[in-house]
């Protein structure tokens, strides 16, 4: 019975370590789920050629560049225009001096006519400028469709030697399968 008592208490000490690897493995096994989602890895990037990377940075910029050029041009018609505010503000402003003090001397009629003048030329200077701001404009138009244009057929061009490349490979492999 000695012998038979000493096998149950192996036996009931192996239950019991067996249940203690179970109740390990089971916790561990339990987060196997999350552990595997943090270690999956996504590719979030793509690598390209250089090629690539030159040639849409070279669209990049020609697309910036007209943009900030007009920007450009914009600014310096705008700070124009203040000038010309700036001018057309002096001159009022002297009008009003010349006014002021000719209203005390009684000679208010040749400040008028000093005053007439100043403003007909400004005006017309502002005249000229919007003329030439409408024209320049125009231009502008045309001359960014021309670059659209230019764009879209060096990007044709471009498919197409592709596409004669890969035919070329394609006649070039048929001709050396048909000499073997």
């Amino acid at each position: 019975m000695n012998a038979l008592s000493g096998c149950v208490a192996s036996l009931t000490l192996s239950t019991e370590t067996l249940q203690s690897t179970i109740d390990t493995l089971s916790a561990s096994v339990e987060d196997y789920p999350r552990v595997c989602k943090i270690l999956s890895s996504n590719r979030h990037f793509e690598v390209i050629s250089a090629r690539e990377l030159q040639t849409a940075q070279t669209l990049l910029s020609e697309t910036i560049q007209p943009e900030t050029d007009r920007l450009l041009r914009e600014t310096e018609k705008a700070v124009h225009k203040l000038e010309l505010k700036e001018r057309k503000l002096i001159a009022d402003a002297e009008l009003l001096e010349t006014r002021i003090a000719n209203s005390l001397k009684t000679k208010a009629s040749a400040a008028a006519a000093a005053e007439a003048a100043r403003k007909a030329e400004i005006k017309e200077e502002e005249e000229r400028e919007d003329e030439n701001e409408k024209e320049t404009a125009k231009n502008e138009e045309v001359l960014r469709r021309l670059k659209a244009q230019r764009q879209r057929l060096a990007y044709a061009v471009e498919r197409l030697e592709l596409e004669k490349r890969q035919k070329e490979m394609l006649v070039k492999k048929s001709l050396s399968y048909s000499h073997v």
